[in-house]
């Protein structure tokens, strides 16, 4: 069951059903359910045109319907902040849009779904991602600068740093190798700002197993590394 209010009739309905043209008719309707809907119909009562749908969970969902279903460009937020403006097709996130953070991330590129595609993020501390999304977090191929100049071009996963991928720190200090979870763990080569450069294995950012380093007056010490001091 369902109430229904018939505001108006737009105007040139007449003009419109004398070109064969359906008339849109707005109204608001609550169900039973709770949600409300404000907006246009098509002559056979179908949601159809612009319109405003509300939840009792406090979502709603602003613009274009076809034949029940957002469908077209509009404005979805969400009862805890998040609000997605763009593109929609059968009730499905699809297309061009942006999404806007209650922590102030802006997230903007083509989807196909929930956060499924290319894009950037631009985070507000000023740091920014450009690539691949799962769900809007960065995952695939992807460059991450940061805020302090720092830049990460490489494979992410589910958020992180994981993968191959090379680092350049804002010192000059650059990293090519292996990353789990935004460490530097497995097989990679370290180029040092002061001239000193390691390869080898590395476990939590540090040198652990066997690697080589060699320092800037060019010592070398080869071997196996614990903790990032090598075992005599």
């Amino acid at each position: 069951m369902k109430k229904t209010t018939r505001l108006m009739l737009l105007a040139g309905a007449l003009f419109l059903l004398s070109n064969g043209v359906a008339a849109q008719v707005v109204e608001t309707t609550t169900y039973d359910d709770g949600r409300v809907y404000t907006g246009q119909r098509n002559g056979r009562g179908k949601i159809e045109g612009n319109g405003l749908m509300t939840w009792p969970n406090g979502d709603r969902y602003d613009g274009q319907w076809k034949k029940g279903m957002q469908h077209g460009t509009g404005t979805y937020t969400w009862a805890n902040g998040i609000e997605y403006n763009g593109q929609w097709e059968k009730n499905t996130i699809k297309g061009h849009g942006t999404f806007r953070f209650p922590n102030g991330n802006v997230l903007e590129g083509d989807w196909n779904g929930m956060g499924n595609g290319t894009g950037y993020l631009r985070y507000a501390d000023g740091s920014r991602f450009d690539g691949a999304f799962i769900s809007g977090a960065p995952h695939g191929q992807g460059v991450k600068v940061w805020a302090n100049g720092d830049r990460y071009e490489g494979n992410f996963h589910m958020g992180h740093m994981s993968g191959q991928g090379t680092i350049t720190f804002k010192d000059g200090t650059t990293y090519t190798g292996n990353w789990v979870n935004d460490h530097r763990e497995g097989q990679g080569k370290c180029r040092f700002s002061d001239g000193g450069y390691y390869e080898g294995s590395w476990r939590n950012d540090l040198f652990n197993g066997h690697g080589t380093y060699t320092s800037p007056d060019g010592t070398v010490l080869s071997g196996n590394f614990v903790n990032g001091k090598i075992e005599e």
